[in-house]
């Protein structure tokens, strides 16, 4: 799986601005699926197989970013977040020092995340805390004018750039959020693509801008009516020094999480419990968890009257540029979904 995350982590994917990703979905998904179709709002959907009620997997392809807010006459890039619930910086927010890339409609542009470091800051500055305008990214260039040829302009997408890699038993890398959903989606499609008995209708979702609001998952049941989804998504853990077990009890290594609940929404029972009990018969690692601070594409589907559930896999230092998972985690998340979609659920009708 190291291979597939690390190809799907380093594209580039920022909200608004998915097409690398959803280009690459749809190339590698045809291979392997009877139908790949893109939606207008660029959802990618690709029939897999099967008969029975229409399930799919889904996926988000967009990652965080920030947005250019403008340019300096010596050509640095001033930065506005995706949202500022704060009016500045959060405290756990760490882009300073990354390679940035600026994604633009005429190609990508490498920088890097800068501030004033402590040499030329003077003593006060010290003290405060962070705001916006400390950040800008440097390009290298000397001029307003050289960073509008390359077309640059207020509005272009910025992320973090650094590579994904192995760190101990670990991936590291951007974009495990949402990435390692797609590689686990098409690990799954290409194990159950051709197996005609399947007692599910298999579909993968790759959905848009899920980031800023869950927008492209809202508009899937006017794409595709569905009866159920799972959807996939970074797992929160506790870990990590400083963080209290009480509130995160679950940890790397550990297996798929199975959300009950998050800020957003409660659920399906009868799903989870369903894929509890599938990986508890066939030996895989699992753990139930509940998130304080979280929302998913599974909660804009339930809104739109698709029964959903959420699988997670867990996931160190979320929205940063070094977000951690534990490659064992993704290959039994694989096997969960693999071995649920086979077997099929537990009083069948219930689910029609």
């Amino acid at each position: 799986m190291y291979e597939l995350v690390k190809e799907l982590t380093e594209l580039a994917g920022p909200t608004g601005h998915e097409d690398a990703v959803q280009d690459w979905l749809v190339e590698r998904w045809g291979t392997f699926s009877r139908e790949v179709r893109r939606t207008r709002v660029d959802n990618v959907l690709a029939h897999v197989g099967g008969h029975g009620p229409r399930l799919a997997l889904v996926a988000h392809a967009d990652e965080l970013s920030l947005l250019v807010k403008s340019i300096s006459e010596d050509g640095f890039l001033h930065l506005w977040p995706y949202s500022d619930g704060l009016g500045r910086p959060p405290r756990w927010f760490m882009p300073l020092g990354q390679p940035a890339l600026v994604v633009t409609s005429r190609g990508n542009v490498p920088g890097i995340i800068a501030t004033a470091t402590g040499h030329v800051v003077g003593g006060p500055n010290h003290q405060r805390e962070w705001v916006w305008n400390d950040w800008f990214v440097d390009l290298g260039i000397r001029s307003r004018q050289e960073v509008l040829d390359l077309g640059i302009r207020a509005g272009a997408r910025v992320i973090w750039n650094p590579e994904t890699r192995r760190i101990g038993q670990n991936i590291v890398g951007k974009a495990m959020d949402d990435r390692v959903a797609t590689a686990i989606a098409t690990a799954v499609g290409e194990q159950l693509a051709g197996v005609d008995d399947l007692p599910f209708e298999l579909w993968l979702a790759s959905t848009v801008q899920e980031e800023n609001g869950l927008l492209g998952a809202s508009s899937l049941p006017d794409e595709i009516q569905l009866d159920m989804a799972i959807a996939l998504d970074v797992g929160l853990v506790g870990d990590i020094p400083g963080v209290e077990e009480i509130d995160f009890p679950s940890r790397l290594g550990g297996g798929p999480m199975i959300v009950y609940q998050d800020a957003m929404c409660h659920y399906s029972r009868r799903m989870s419990d369903a894929l509890i009990d599938v990986a508890e018969r066939n030996d895989i690692p699992v753990q139930a968890a509940v998130f304080q601070h979280f929302g998913s594409d599974g909660a804009a589907l339930i809104k739109r009257g698709v029964d959903s559930a959420l699988l997670a896999y867990p996931t160190r230092y979320t929205h940063s540029p070094f977000e951690t998972c534990d490659e064992a985690d993704i290959e039994n998340s694989v096997k969960l979904l693999v071995e649920f979609i086979k077997q099929g659920p537990v009083g069948r009708d219930a689910w029609r």
